[in-house]
């Protein structure tokens, strides 16, 4: 069955740390125009990639936040918000159907050189959202 592939890098919040109940509310407003897309084209969605830094801001725009990696603090519990929002809000959703989380380093190897403030949740506070909403 085809399915519309969607990466879900949207910017939710310029907030340093949202807190999980306000990114949640903030996933509400972009999920009534997803499910819309769904039911326009009568197709479930995949989310090709999402994922978070682990650093200030982690919810705002990735790709702005990528071009200052080096300047930014790290933060693990933005991301570990984030990553918590996002699967509380799509857990249970009946057209988004899964997704490729960015980014797993097999053995730790092949990152850019900045490992602690990289979107891999490993060795981080974001691993033990993982394995609460996956083991």
């Amino acid at each position: 069955m085809l399915r519309i592939g969607i990466n879900a890098y949207f910017p939710l919040s310029g907030r340093k740390t949202p807190e999980v109940e306000y990114l949640i509310q903030l996933w509400k407003d972009k999920s009534s125009e997803l499910e819309k897309l769904s039911k326009r084209f009568d197709k479930k969605i995949w989310f090709t990639e999402y994922g978070y830094l682990s650093v200030d801001h982690a919810a705002d725009k990735t790709w702005e936040l990528e071009s200052r990696i080096h300047e930014l603090s790290i933060n693990e519990v933005a991301q570990s918000n984030a990553l918590d929002a996002f699967y509380q809000t799509w857990k249970n959703s009946k057209f988004i159907v899964g997704g490729f989380l960015w980014k797993w380093f097999p053995e730790g190897q092949g990152h850019e050189g900045y490992p602690e403030k990289d979107y891999t949740p490993q060795g981080k506070e974001a691993m033990l959202v993982l394995q609460a909403h996956f083991c």
